[in-house]
């Protein structure tokens, strides 16, 4: 059985999908670029102009709580919501022009989506060193099953939970005590890692398991105050030395 530093033993793993296995991150920046320089060529604007209102938005929509929800169970409607608000603010009127701007949004971030460096190697390792394997993740269940498909990542998990499938995401508590009692284990024989501070860390401790956040992009230590501790890594690889056993 695997064992946190402390001794904890650990029974069950769960791990988030986006920006901890794949990395669904890199690709944001080129997409809104591009799709900035697609919407201010025939509108007479600069790209830079587009993509300032583009970015002011996109923290707008994200910020508030169910906007957030509801968004990412369907994203394409929060990407026409965002495109649509910020054409409105450059007085551009074109609904069509927001329709193919957000698929060429998709296309292009789905085209850049990748694993995480050394990930499948990193998952085989984890099956062997743990009781078993979670994939937690939120989402639409069409979009996260799509991602779930093209890397083959069934094989490598007992149980996957898509939020989209099961009605509640992180970091709602049952979606944590659902995936531990699907596993047959106990939150306290349970470690969750994830790239998401509030969804899996915060949720996972409030739901009584362990928490490793994966900090893959250097931001440090968050200055949002944790109920417990919890482990801070740079990529689900660094799990392999934190599980001993």
């Amino acid at each position: 059985m695997a064992k946190l530093p402390d001794g904890t033993e650990i029974r069950v793993l769960l791990l988030d999908l986006d920006d901890t296995i794949l990395d669904n991150r890199s690709g944001v920046r080129a997409a809104w670029d591009f799709v900035s320089e697609l919407l201010a060529a025939p509108n007479g604007l600069r790209a830079e102009a587009v993509r300032a209102e583009i970015d002011r938005v996109t923290d707008w929509f994200w910020s508030d709580s169910e906007r957030h929800r509801t968004g990412r169970l369907d994203l394409l409607a929060a990407r026409r919501t965002i495109l649509g608000r910020a054409l409105d603010a450059l007085d551009v009127d074109d609904p069509t022009l927001v329709d193919r701007a957000a698929a060429a949004y998709q296309e292009h971030r789905s085209s850049t989506l990748c694993l995480e460096e050394r990930a499948l190697e990193t998952l085989g390792a984890l099956r062997a060193r743990v009781g078993a394997l979670g994939l937690v993740t939120n989402g639409a269940s069409d979009a996260q099953r799509a991602k779930i498909d093209r890397f083959d990542l069934w094989r490598w998990f007992d149980h996957v939970q898509i939020e989209g499938e099961l009605g509640v995401g992180k970091p709602e508590v049952d979606a944590y005590l659902h995936a531990t009692r699907s596993l047959g284990a106990a939150p306290e024989e349970t470690l969750m890692a994830g790239d998401d501070f509030e969804y899996d860390v915060l949720g996972s401790l409030g739901a009584g398991l362990h928490a490793a956040w994966i900090d893959a992009h250097g931001r440090g230590r968050p200055r949002r105050p944790a109920p417990r501790d919890f482990h801070v890594l740079s990529s689900i690889r660094e799990l392999l030395d934190l599980l001993e056993g």
